[in-house]
């Protein structure tokens, strides 16, 4: 099939886990790569390379014969950089992930996240933040091409959280009279406090318990995202740290995200039960213990703490 019928164009194509040789032929005609979707799948078809065709990111030009772009799928040479970022993580841990990959500067990318106009107007809190895109940069896995620039990157990001925050969320967070930015706020919160599944839930009732009481949060991960630091406990002196993000010192919550939250910790906050908690504390292992009262919290801290 001619080339010449095509605009001289290159795009950059996805091969995903599971693509059939049709939707890649779908894929590569939606993007103006080749004339007929039906003579690919015929010649990958009749030379058996149908089943060859590999996982990947290739660049492609509308101007490379159907062989030539076969032969190029079949390779499984990628052209993107593969970003795994891990829930949780903040805006500078991504950064320094992206600065790792050697595509994007640390540097850029902490500039680009904290570019208001990225920002989807949801997006945007009244207070002064850390940085201004913490909270909405989805955690998930990104594949980022040479030619992507750290501007590229975080709207990718936001426009994943956005694709993500489903109509049914909107009204679960509308239905308990929060915003979306507090929302997030407080799953990052969660976020940080779960190491396993099994606790997220009643992590989030304590929360929302405490902020109805008019109670401080007191949660370490504040401290440690205030502090820059990472530990498993905190002593009388680093609580007291002065930051607008300390919930040891400041009631409700903090100014913005602590993190950027993943589906599971969002999720928590919707399906949080009823319960009278108000405190809870983590064992070594990371599992938590819960308590209605004080005493009985105390009583778990000496039991389970390290």
């Amino acid at each position: 099939m001619p080339t010449f019928w095509l605009p001289d164009r290159e795009a950059y194509v996805q091969v995903r886990e599971q693509m059939t040789a049709a939707d890649i032929a779908a894929e590569l005609h939606d993007e103006e790569l080749i004339v007929s979707p039906t003579w690919f799948r015929f010649i990958v078809t009749a030379t058996g390379q149908g089943q060859a065709l590999k996982q990947g990111e290739y660049t492609i030009r509308s101007h490379m014969s159907l062989y030539e772009i076969i032969s190029k799928l079949e390779s499984g040479k990628s052209e993107a950089a593969r970003l795994v970022i891990p829930e949780g993580y903040t805006a500078r841990q991504i950064a320094k992930e992206v600065d790792r990959l050697g595509i994007i500067s640390e540097a850029d990318f902490l500039a680009a996240a904290n570019r208001s106009d990225h920002l989807y107007a949801y997006m945007e809190g009244n207070r002064q933040v850390s940085v201004k895109t913490e909270g909405f940069l989805f955690p998930d896995t990104y594949f980022i091409h040479n030619s992507d620039t750290a501007d590229d990157l975080v709207k990718m990001m936001l426009d994943n959280f956005d694709k993500h925050l489903t109509q049914e969320m909107k009204k679960g967070i509308a239905d308990k009279g929060m915003s979306i930015y507090q929302f997030v706020t407080l799953a990052s919160l969660v976020e940080k406090e779960a190491k396993f599944d099994d606790d997220r839930l009643l992590i989030a009732s304590v929360f929302q318990n405490r902020l109805q009481a008019q109670m401080k949060l007191q949660s370490d991960a504040s401290v440690s995202y205030a502090t820059g630091t990472h530990k498993s406990a905190y002593d009388l002196d680093e609580i007291e740290y002065d930051s607008p993000y300390n919930t040891y010192l400041h009631a409700g919550l903090p100014p913005g995200p602590i993190g950027n939250p993943g589906e599971k910790s969002m999720e928590s906050i919707l399906k949080a039960p009823e319960t009278s908690y108000m405190y809870f504390v983590a064992d070594a292992q990371g599992h938590n213990y819960f308590a209605m009262t004080y005493e009985d919290h105390m009583k778990n801290i000496h039991q389970y703490m390290p």
